[in-house]
């Protein structure tokens, strides 16, 4: 018995050394190393060892970690905390612009359409901000011009600004009218006719499209026609004539400005003198108001101009016949008055007074009557014998 207990009890030393460094065996550890080995050491002095001398510790403390024995794993560490921020920081900032996304786009609910006409249907889309895109189709059952379908459907929600596609009917199948707009007449009916359409052309005002050229047709450009349809080709025929308006005294200022803005232009203007009225004045047009005329066409004017200062002309001491040859060109008005004088009035047969002073400011038209003097006959003589006898005139 005595054996077995010395036996047991060499076991139980050689249990109490397993695990245990015996610290003069490593002389050429570090000294990180050694306090490692000793901290191990005093650890396994409290372990409770099992059979096969594998010691277990008990709960206890936290147990200290040397950072400089794992410099890897701090770095890892490190690293993963960093990313964990990164996508954190992420994460919210896509929030917020979603967020602002879902601010600034405003969705609006897509209503249902089918039966509104056309013009119906895209007032009340553009109501909501939303674009229209259309597509016509051929519909037996459907009116000419109603919608009976639409991309997306009705109840989506869309963005303000977004398109939607109504399908809009042109009418049983035909044949799709092609668009000839620019085209010159002749060349519009020729594609129409290879369509198996029958174009008529209507000649159309247009201020800006050059004559000639397609404006647009009647069904449009697009739209559906059975073989054989009349199709109304609006053919530009220039501006829209102009009417001369009625500017005859008005001020020229005045006139001119309502000669532009009927559209006709400004032709010769020519000055003249009207008794009775001031300077400035229209007077009359050529072509006269109301007449039709093309547009921007040469419209001539005449206006008032004020009268040249005109003074009374100096003729008293002129023979009448000089006189008269002086007021030839005068815008006055001459008349002549005799007045009889002595028979021997050297003045006889000229003009002795003027009804107007000389240097008098006149007008054309002002009354100018010359006083010309005519001398009397002279007397006679009766020779009787012993005497003379003369009898005066």
């Amino acid at each position: 018995m005595d054996r077995a207990r010395s036996d047991t009890a060499d076991t139980a030393d050689t249990a109490d050394t397993a695990g245990v460094v015996d610290p003069e065996s490593e002389v050429e550890l570090t000294a990180a190393e050694s306090r490692s080995v000793r901290r191990r050491s005093d650890r396994d002095e409290g372990a409770v060892r099992v059979r096969g001398g594998t010691p277990i510790t008990p709960i206890g403390g936290p147990e200290d970690v040397d950072p400089r024995r794992h410099p890897r794993a701090t770095v890892i560490g490190l690293a993963v905390v960093g990313l964990l921020f990164v996508l954190t920081g992420f994460a919210i900032g896509t929030s917020m612009r979603d967020g602002e996304r879902a601010v600034l786009a405003a969705r609006v609910p897509v209503p249902r359409l089918d039966g509104n006409t056309l013009e119906e249907a895209t007032r009340t889309l553009e109501g909501l901000g939303l674009l229209v895109a259309v597509e016509y189709q051929p519909n037996e059952a459907v009116p000419t011009g109603t919608v009976f379908g639409q991309r997306p459907v009705a109840g989506s929600k869309l963005e303000v600004g977004t398109e939607v596609t109504l399908v809009v009917s042109d009418g049983p199948a035909g044949v799709k009218v092609p668009d000839t707009t620019g085209f010159q007449g002749s060349e519009a009916v020729k594609l129409l006719e290879a369509n198996g359409l029958a174009p008529v052309l209507q000649p159309t005002h247009d201020e800006k499209v050059r004559p000639g050229e397609v404006l647009r047709t009647d069904p449009a450009a697009g739209s559906r026609a059975v073989p054989g349809a009349t199709v109304a080709v609006l053919v530009s025929d220039g501006p829209a004539p102009r009417q001369v308006p009625a500017i005859a005294g008005t001020p020229i200022a005045e006139g001119f400005a309502a000669l532009g803005r009927a559209g006709v232009g400004l032709g010769k203007v020519t000055a003249t003198v009207v008794e009775g009225t001031p300077a400035g004045v229209v007077v009359s047009t050529d072509p006269p108001a109301g007449s039709a005329i093309p547009r921007d066409q040469p419209v001539d004017v005449v206006v008032t101009e004020s009268a040249p200062s005109l003074k009374a002309p100096s003729v008293t001491g002129l023979l009448r016949s000089s006189a008269a040859e002086a007021l030839a060109d005068s815008p006055l008005v001459i008349s002549y008055r005799n007045q009889t004088v002595a028979f021997d009035d050297s003045r006889s047969g000229r003009v002795i007074a003027q009804s107007i002073p000389a240097g008098t400011a006149v007008s054309p038209g002002m009354q100018l009557q010359l006083t010309v003097a005519v001398a009397a006959a002279p007397p006679t003589t009766t020779r009787v014998p012993g005497a003379t006898t003369t009898t005066a005139p």
